[in-house]
């Protein structure tokens, strides 16, 4: 009976043989011009904004060799456990599939597949892995189309050259420098046999993983090579008693390992896993590696993450998910929704600039009692009068609640909406939201994009990491544009931004002055929990967070944050000229201001700061009101500035703060 099913089934191969054109076309196979060139599974290549080859995404990694550069041992090896009638089957081999199908009779299930060499090459490399009729008839075709086209050695070295070995090594090159540090060429019989035995199971016959379990697999490749008559029981023997020396696994060190696995979530979106893994796209992002080196020499044994952004275009030019990508994948540029502290209070002085209010404007520091609600300084200390600027440089908190009433904290947190912060709920709309006390809080990608429209002249800028794809045969598949939205009014945000940088002139992040224009925003939230700094230039955009994922304690402040931005920005504008931020047509800059009273600062000005004003809205005559004087009397004085002083005795961060450090 079995003879008679060898017959049948090698009358039907042949006569598929006979009639492959109408197979081409009927079924859609791939062509088969030369094994030589065939397309091994190619990674997809990531390019840098500079054109620089950043990494490949779910790299093979393949060396092709020739077949002469391949141990016989090895070819011996896996014709002997692999496909035993190779050298004299078609392609497929009908034995073989009449020896499995009664296997999986009796086991009652699919034990053995019957699949060749060829077979398994047809279907690695021009098919998918889908388990349908249509696709096991396609591989057969092809089967016998490739061993009547190529020569048997032709085939094994295409095989060879293409099988998985494990620990992320295609091809027996690959595999014999990642297990044994050699040659294809150079493997013994024991080092050829281990490896023969690991396409049947990768991860589980890997010697890295469980060495009993390769020997144990190399014993029966062995015995296969002593069946087929390829070495003796006397060479079996020898090989077995062979002492296994592995080179050792090595690491292999990625750039932007966190950037990278977002661009393949975005591609593998757009196009599916399969033709992001194997397709050999070419993908140009808006990355820049020095830029990226900067930004992931930032945290050091800190944990928290790093986004750099071109304000005027959106571009994602740096991305830190996290201090040390081997011990978490976990990127927490996004994932991690935390209370900004004093880094959400730009939105607040923004509303207070888009309803009338101006950066001279008052607001007496005091103690309040708002239905209950009593904020304290950082400090514990009230300074009287106190210019919104100042108040801003200086993170001094009651003015902000005050503030909140004043305009209505609703329109804080609804421009902030604007601006693309999503985490916004309706409890938010109390006044605990001036100083950053958020239901859920933010995470560091909508918090820093929002910044751009500030950093912008009041355009925001989504953000941008993938301009182009090219798929594998250099085709377009996709170019994308700039995308903003115009959000401020451009004086209001050349306005804020003139007081953010106060914040590095003279306020709670001159750790992190240039030298040249920037400003920012530090945050600091309760317990030291969390902390920031949300810092630009004209030309860069960076954002920073510090904090445990546990919520311990991070122990610093966004003063000390703010150094680490210093560092590294300093590195990315080095040798560049610097660039201040564009002027409006109708705003005056440079006025001096007396911080104590709104009024152009005079002689007898304690404390001068220099403002940005819509033209007509500047002052123009130091007269002070009487409400504002009788906080100047000589018995509130102690109250007026005395933190100027206190600033030199010690460094900032280091102040003995016992609640709401929000700075």
């Amino acid at each position: 009976m079995s003879n008679n099913l060898v017959k049948v089934l090698t009358c039907t191969m042949l006569l598929l043989l006979m009639f492959a054109n109408v197979g081409y076309a009927f079924l859609g196979l791939p062509g088969t011009d030369s094994l030589e060139n065939l397309n091994l599974i190619s990674a997809t290549q990531v390019f840098d904004i500079n054109g620089q080859l950043i990494s490949k995404l779910f790299e093979e990694n393949r060396i092709v060799v020739p077949i002469n550069n391949i141990s016989p041992y090895v070819q011996q090896a896996i014709v002997a456990n692999e496909d035993t009638r190779f050298y004299s089957h078609f392609g497929i081999d009908p034995i073989g599939i009449i020896r499995a199908m009664a296997v999986n009779i009796r086991s009652g299930g699919l034990v053995e597949g019957g699949s060749t060499i060829t077979q398994q090459l047809a279907k690695n490399m021009f098919l998918t892995q889908e388990r349908t009729i249509t696709r096991k008839i396609k591989e057969a075709l092809l089967a016998i189309i490739i061993d009547y086209k190529f020569s048997k050695q032709e085939i094994l070295q295409a095989y060879l050259n293409q099988v998985y070995f494990g620990e992320g090594a295609y091809g027996i090159e690959a595999a014999a420098q990642m297990y044994f540090g050699k040659h294809a060429k150079d493997l013994t019989l024991a080092e050829g046999a281990l490896l023969a035995g690991l396409p049947r199971g990768p991860n589980i016959y890997s010697p890295y993983v469980d060495i009993k379990a390769a020997l144990a697999r190399r014993e029966l490749v062995l015995a296969g090579m002593v069946k087929e008559g390829f070495i003796t029981e006397q060479d079996a023997t020898q090989a077995k008693a062979e002492p296994i020396t592995l080179a050792g696994k090595k690491k292999r060190v990625v750039q932007a390992s966190y950037f990278l696995d977002y661009i393949a979530n975005e591609l593998v979106g757009r196009y599916g896993a399969n033709r992001v893994y194997k397709g050999g796209l070419k993908v140009y992002t808006s990355l820049d590696i020095k830029q990226q080196q900067a930004a992931e020499a930032v945290l050091g044994q800190l944990q928290g993450a790093v986004l750099a952004l071109d304000p005027k275009t959106g571009y994602v030019k740096a991305m830190v998910g996290g201090r040390n990508y081997e011990e978490s994948q976990i990127n927490r540029v996004f994932t991690e929704v935390r209370q900004p502290g004093s880094a959400f209070k730009p939105f607040l002085y923004a509303a207070a600039l888009n309803q009338g209010l101006t950066a001279n404007a008052i607001i007496i520091d005091e103690p309040i009692n708002i239905n209950g609600y009593s904020p304290v300084n950082y400090d514990k200390k009230y300074r009287g009068p106190v210019t919104l600027k100042k108040a801003l440089r200086w993170s001094v908190n009651i003015p902000a609640v005050k503030l909140g009433q004043q305009i209505g904290i609703d329109k804080a947190l609804d421009l902030a909406k604007g601006l693309g912060i999503t985490t916004i709920v309706p409890e938010d709309y109390f006044l605990s939201s001036a100083l950053g006390g958020l239901t859920q809080g933010v995470n560091l990608w909508e918090l820093t994009t929002a910044y751009t429209a500030f950093a912008n002249g009041g355009v925001l800028s989504k953000p941008l990491a993938i301009l182009k794809v090219l798929n594998e045969n250099n085709q377009v598949l996709e170019e994308n544009n700039i995308v903003q939205q115009s959000v401020l009014k451009p004086e209001i945000a050349y306005i804020l931004t003139d007081m953010l940088k106060g914040v590095l002139e003279d306020g709670t992040a001159t750790p992190a002055n240039l030298g040249r224009p920037a400003a920012g925003k530090t945050g600091t939230t309760d317990n030291y929990e969390t902390a920031w700094f949300i810092g630009y230039t004209p030309e860069i955009l960076v954002g920073i967070y510090a904090g445990n994922d546990d919520r311990k304690p991070i122990g610093i402040s966004g003063t000390e944050v703010s150094a680490l931005w210093g560092k590294m920005v300093y590195k990315i504008v080095a040798g560049s000229s610097p660039v201040d931020f564009p002027i409006p047509p109708n705003v005056v800059a440079g006025i001096p201001i007396c911080t104590t009273t709104g009024k152009l600062a005079g002689s007898s000005c304690k404390e001068t700061e220099y403002s940005a004003f819509i033209q007509g809205t500047q002052p123009t005559a130091p007269r002070i009101d009487n409400r504002i004087k009788q906080w100047l009397a000589p018995d509130d004085q102690q109250n007026q500035a005395p933190e100027k002083q206190e600033q030199k005795s010690q460094p900032f961060w280091k102040w003995p703060w016992t609640r709401l450090p929000s700075f």
